[in-house]
């Protein structure tokens, strides 16, 4: 059993593998509810996760074209530089580098 809490429509909000205060309704998890709730989610999940990847390569992208002096850094608006300056010092710090094709994450490789 799931223990699920719902929201103003009436539709699957939370959901718990025990009871919790708001979700005490129990609910089998072949229920069509719990289980459209959970495929819900791994989708948004899913999208979120390619978002983040996609980030990465626009970045990845960015730094090729200012590699290749198609574009400078300093043309780009100054949030977009902070940015990518941010982004950069905290891959260094958690070990990502920062160069193209270089880290275990990276999307592009070369």
């Amino acid at each position: 059993m799931l223990y699920v809490a719902r929201d103003a429509q009436g539709k699957i909000s939370e959901m718990h593998p025990t009871p919790v205060a708001g979700a005490a309704e129990a609910l089998p998890a072949d229920n069509p509810e719990v289980l459209q709730f959970i495929h819900e989610r791994w989708r948004s999940n899913e999208l979120s996760e390619l978002d983040r990847d996609f980030v990465r390569v626009i970045e990845d992208t960015i730094e090729l074209l200012i590699s290749k002096r198609l574009i400078l850094f300093t043309d780009l608006p100054p949030k977009v530089q902070e940015k990518l300056l941010r982004r950069k010092e905290i891959r260094q710090r958690t070990g990502f580098d920062s160069r193209l094709g270089a880290g275990g994450d990276d999307i592009i490789p070369l």
